[in-house]
């Protein structure tokens, strides 16, 4: 018996925000470097930005059209394309490890943690 490896893609997502402005003149301090929900809703800023430190694509969209009108980035034609490719790349790289006893009807939720730099690359952080 055959068994199919897919993967679909949910095209929905949000951006985790930080509390407060990168800079490496503060290493210690996590409300700058860690987006991570759990840890920055005890922020003293967390909120101040956007609500719950989140926005979604389409706010993103927004933000990226009001914020850096003479860039011609475009969230759906050039950063999108490039997470698929790493989720696909991720998937590949696994994807004979998933299921090894052939179960039936058995599928993964994975969920994917990226980066955008200030090049507006994108980065896989985990899995």
């Amino acid at each position: 018996m055959k068994y199919f490896k897919k993967l679909y893609f949910y095209p929905e997502g949000y951006i985790r925000t930080s509390s407060d402005f990168y800079s490496l003149e503060s290493l210690k301090e996590n409300y700058i470097h860690l987006t991570n929900n759990c840890l920055q809703k005890f922020g003293k800023k967390y909120g101040m930005y956007e609500e719950g430190n989140t926005l979604s694509f389409d706010d993103l969209k927004s933000y990226l059209k009001i914020n850096f009108p003479n860039i011609p980035i475009d969230f759906n034609q050039h950063l999108l394309p490039r997470i698929k490719d790493l989720i696909i790349d991720s998937f590949l790289a696994c994807k004979n490890e998933i299921n090894p006893s052939r179960r039936k009807n058995c599928y993964e939720l994975l969920g994917y943690d990226f980066l955008i730099d200030e090049d507006f690359r994108i980065w896989l952080i985990e899995v």
